[in-house]
């Protein structure tokens, strides 16, 4: 099928398809059509039948023209729309109806007759104004509408367009489709030329390194060999010559050249001797007489051609043979190389691509081929036109592209080569391309369709939307909108509506919008103000309490909804110097104002606090109220006390023992005693320098543990070693109304820590037990083992029978600077750190520090540390425990 013919089949079916879907478009609006619901049943069939086939031959789904899936479709579809164009309609639109059926069965009439299959262009003629028959009808029954009427116009004008733009599309695809493959198989011609001319360049090489082994002699022997054949060659030494000579060039052409190459010798004379592929003597004549060997004898250069020798194609050189005779070049034959362009040849050329066909051709006669050729009168028709100086040659011949070249052999083109091809894969890309095209338009036509249509609704339904658009506004719907985007009246009327509903909307939704930020806020500020730790509470301008937030609460001991809304003066908040501060609370003055007072709380205690207050403006920056924040003072006054507390004992403790240093020293160096009696002196002030260091090293012990820097040295410490030291230390510290007993229970294993740190919170502890019995006593070390066995651990005690400590003081009692009670800073003295660096020293070792009191009972302080982890046995015998009284 021609290009032309192809195109205007896919605009018939195009059209076809097109009017086919519209059709069924008009069906279903039963209005336009009138009649009888069977009639537009039996159209819509029709039009879906006519429509079918067209998809299904114009997509090249089917790509016979007269195959059944096309034609029964086809059939039928025309056959119904005849039954039900009948009584549906106007006059003039049934008219233009069967006009068009009439044309379309025509068409295919014509695709059916076998006698006129020729005429497929004209069958495709008909189908294209059968198809305009059905669109003229369609048009003239959607008049009724205006909404179809302007679909109708539309999609009419878009169908033009896109079809002349397809058509034109398909023509220049094609045409290039064609030229590249014409170009291809050129190229493909000049390629194989070229090959020709690499392989006879080959020859030269052979042909010239076989004449330089040849013309290599060195004995006088082999040079005599080749005088005598090129001065008498009729001699039997030259006869002996030429039989040596065929067979040195049978061994170097299967030493040196490719399988099949021709290679000959040839003397001065031009007579050919021998070599290989050339046994017959016609072939033996034609070497002699060829362009390349005649070009060698006369100039006795090197020369190539590609020739015809014997009817054989060749890619040919030969190269001259000289011999060494007495220091001087002689002349004494030619050797004759060749590549036969057989079909061996041609078989290795066409692999690459087996398609193609190659053939070599003279004027006369196609000498080789392969592969699927022309007739042979089309072969020598494109090997003429080029050996004729035509130049390479393109054409298309019945269903196969034909390019042809000349090769050059001499003074004049020896044969060409002509190179063929199918016209299938065009075919095929073209059909390719048919299909792709016609799917395109049908998706851009089909879709300009639908847009006319809907364009067309929209005509029809602006009043309607108008209508529903308020109706929806006064059912409280502010968001909708006709949005009619025209430019006529109905859409400046639907832009006037639009812009009334929008501003009405966004008065609203500014309402809407300002309610939510407010609450926002509010949220907002009620999360700050309920997670403040200071007390806070909002007054209006008249005084009442508006707000009053957790810390509040608890710092006046009254619930919020108790306070909310009564006047601020209800509560009891006093200044430093007695004046009610409610009262100035009551009153919000424009500058801010803070003082201190103290607050009475429900129970009647007081709270001495920090109170700020400021004003609120309103929005005309009136005061609307007043903000006031009370902070509670009780944790800055504890710390003061603390404070005050650390640096008196301090330096009771400092004085204490300086004073006999100083005592002492003084007395030492104003005076001379007696040996004895100022070694007694010395001994004073040393112990007072020893309780002097004991206090400046608990502090700085303790700083250390606070600031977490501490370094322990852990070593497995035998439990009875270390109270048996802390026993002899103490020995002579204390008075005679003490007494330390240890008591270490039998197995009780060695404890993991640091020595020093264990004896220094041994040592705190007996401190403590001594210290707070005043009236004397025993004070008790005992350990035995403890844990619950999985993490073992040795528990350490010193007993006391004391004052005891009271139930609700047992926990303070380990924090800084805190002792028993109050007054017993000065009764007994310290620091108030012995028992909080013993808990965080014990913690660090990963143990702790326990107590069990009973006031005036006396108290046990228990060291819980870890287990070393082999296990030390005491040294107690009989009961389990060893003991030992010191006075």
């Amino acid at each position: 099928m021609s290009a032309a013919s192809a195109q205007l089949g896919f605009a018939a079916e195009f059209v076809l398809f097109l009017v086919a879907v519209a059709g069924v478009g008009v069906v279903l609006r039963g209005h336009l059509l009138g009649g009888r619901r069977q009639d537009r049943v039996l159209l819509a069939a029709g039009f879906a039948g006519v429509g079918l086939a067209a998809f299904l031959h114009g997509s090249l789904l089917v790509a016979d023209a007269g195959a059944a899936a096309v034609v029964v479709p086809r059939l039928l579809g025309l056959a119904l729309l005849a039954a039900g164009s009948a009584r549906a309609g106007e006059v003039a639109s049934r008219r233009q109806l069967w006009l068009g059926l009439g044309l379309l069965a025509l068409a295919e009439a014509i695709t059916l007759w076998p006698s006129l299959a020729d005429l497929g262009a004209v069958a495709n003629g008909a189908r294209v104004l059968g198809a305009l028959g059905l669109g003229s009808a369609l048009s003239t029954a959607s008049q009724r509408s205006i909404s179809a009427r302007v679909a109708a116009a539309a999609t009419g004008t878009v169908l033009l367009v896109v079809l002349a733009v397809s058509v034109a599309l398909s023509a220049v695809l094609v045409e290039r489709i064609e030229d590249e493959a014409l170009l291809r198989v050129g190229t493909r011609a000049a390629t194989e030329v070229h090959e020709l001319d690499r392989a006879a360049n080959d020859a030269r090489l052979s042909a010239k390194l076989v004449a330089q082994v040849l013309g290599s002699a060195r004995g006088a022997a082999e040079v005599g060999r080749y005088l005598a054949l090129a001065e008498a060659p009729d001699s039997p030494q030259a006869q002996l010559a030429g039989e040596q000579l065929k067979s040195d060039l049978a061994t170097i052409a299967e030493a040196f050249l490719n399988k099949g190459s021709l290679l000959a010798y040839a003397t001065d004379d031009g007579v050919v001797l021998g070599g290989t592929e050339v046994s017959s003597p016609s072939m033996q004549v034609g070497i002699s007489g060829s362009q390349a060997v005649r070009d060698t004898l006369s100039d006795r250069q090197e020369h190539l051609s590609l020739t015809v020798v014997n009817g054989e194609p060749l890619a040919a050189a030969a190269a001259p043979v000289n011999v060494s005779v007495g220091g001087r070049s002689v002349f004494v034959g030619v050797v004759f190389a060749a590549k036969p362009v057989d079909e061996a040849y041609l078989g290795l050329r066409v692999q690459v691509d087996q398609q193609l066909s190659l053939a070599v051709a003279d004027r006369n006669e196609v000498l080789e081929d392969i592969g699927a050729q022309p007739d042979a009168e089309t072969v020598l028709d494109a090997a003429r036109a080029a050996l004729d100086g035509e130049g390479p040659t393109r054409r298309v011949v019945g269903d196969r592209f034909v390019a042809s070249d000349a090769v050059a052999g001499g003074s004049e083109p020896a044969f060409a080569v002509v190179v063929s091809a199918p016209t299938t894969v065009v075919d095929d890309t073209r059909q390719s391309l048919f299909r792709t095209l016609f799917l395109v338009a049908l998706g851009a036509a089909l879709a300009a369709l639908l847009l006319a249509g809907l364009v067309g609704e929209r005509i029809g339904a602006a009043l309607r939307r108008l209508t529903r658009t308020a109706e929806e506004i006064r059912a409280g719907n502010l968001d909708a909108r006709a949005g009619l985007e025209r430019d006529d009246e109905l859409g400046t009327l639907g832009e006037a509506f639009d812009s009334m509903a929008a501003g009405l909307g966004a008065m609203t939704g500014e309402l809407r919008d300002a309610a939510i930020d407010e609450a926002r806020l509010r949220s907002r500020l009620e999360a700050v103000v309920a997670g403040m730790g200071e007390a806070l509470m909002a007054v209006d301008a008249a005084g009442t309490v508006t707000d009053f937030n957790a810390a509040a609460e608890e710092l006046f001991d009254l619930p919020a909804a108790d306070v909310c809304g009564e006047s601020v003066t209800s509560l009891a908040l006093a200044g430093t110097s007695g004046d009610d501060l409610t009262a100035r609370m009551a009153m919000p003055r424009i500058e801010p104002w803070s003082t201190t007072g103290a607050v009475t709380r429900r129970d009647g205690s007081t709270v001495p606090v920090a109170v700020s207050c400021g004003a609120v403006r309103g929005p005309a920056g009136e005061i609307g109220g007043g903000v006031v924040v009370l902070r509670d003072l009780r944790p800055e006054r504890e710390v003061e006390r603390m404070k005050t507390e650390f640096l008196a004992n301090i330096s009771h403790e400092w004085k204490t023992p300086l004073t006999p240093i100083k005592a002492y020293a003084a007395m030492l160096s104003s005076r001379d005693f007696p040996p004895e009696r100022a070694r007694e002196f010395a001994s004073e002030i040393l112990l007072g320098a020893g309780q002097l260091e004991r206090v400046i090293t608990r502090l700085v012990n303790f700083a250390t543990v606070s600031a977490g820097r501490l370094e322990l040295r852990t070593e497995a410490v035998p439990v009875d070693d270390l109270l048996e030291a802390a026993e002899a230390r103490w020995r002579d510290r204390i008075n005679e109304r003490h007494t330390v007993v240890r008591r270490v229970s039998r197995g009780t294993p060695a404890v993991e820590g640091d020595r020093r740190y264990l004896d220094q919170m041994i040592d705190e502890l007996i401190d403590n037990a001594v210290k707070y019995s005043p009236g004397g006593g025993q004070v008790v070390l005992s350990a035995r083992a403890g844990g619950d066995g999985v993490a073992p651990t040795v528990e350490l005690s010193v007993s006391d029978r004391g004052v005891g400590i009271p139930a609700d003081r047992l926990e303070s009692i380990f924090g800084d600077f805190a002792q028993g009670d109050g007054s017993a800073t000065r009764r007994f003295g310290g620091l108030g750190l012995g028992l909080a660096l013993v808990r965080q020293v014990s913690q660090a070792h990963g143990g702790g520090l326990t107590c069990r009191s009973r006031a005036g009972q006396g108290s046990t302080f228990t060291l819980v540390l870890p287990a070393a982890e082999t296990p030390t046995s005491a040294h107690g015998r009989g009961n389990g425990t060893s003991s030992r009284v010191a006075r």
